[in-house]
């Protein structure tokens, strides 16, 4: 299956639109918690860099990911299954709260020092939350 110009254009927005909610849940790669000296101004100048380049590879990932799993879902010809009215709402539902669990944490926990082990908890958690979110698309699309 060939791609079209659309799904082209479709595939760049979806990547472009993670990296930037990956560069706003984290302040575009902002440390308020260091001390304004010679040093630590060249580490956050390294983190800042680092983190924009990271929000590249992860927009690159995650947009594919996303689009190509939404793109190339299976679906079978003879048999077509209706998914239901509550089944519609999933995805909007789970994607919106995700988005603003990521960005209430990263609000919330200003002071990343001071509460690293309260972080570490609830991304672990996101984790968690995210792995069912794909567990449950994965179930919606990929019925046995």
């Amino acid at each position: 299956m060939k791609l079209k110009p659309l799904d082209i254009a479709a595939w760049v927005s979806t990547i472009i639109i993670m990296a930037l909610v990956f560069l706003w849940i984290g302040d575009f790669g902002t440390l308020g918690y260091l001390a304004q000296s010679p040093i630590s101004q060249y580490v956050e100048n390294l983190w800042r860099l680092m983190y924009i380049s990271a929000s590249g590879v992860f927009g690159v990932f995650m947009g594919s990911l996303i689009f190509f799993s939404i793109r190339f879902r299976y679906s079978e010809a003879i048999q077509e299954q209706r998914r239901t009215d509550a089944s519609k709402l999933v995805l909007p539902v789970l994607l919106v709260s995700g988005i603003g669990l990521a960005y209430a944490i990263s609000q919330y926990f200003t002071d990343i020092l001071a509460f690293q082990f309260n972080i570490g908890l609830l991304v672990g958690l996101m984790i968690l939350f995210f792995s069912s979110f794909i567990f449950v698309i994965y179930k919606e699309y990929y019925k046995d």
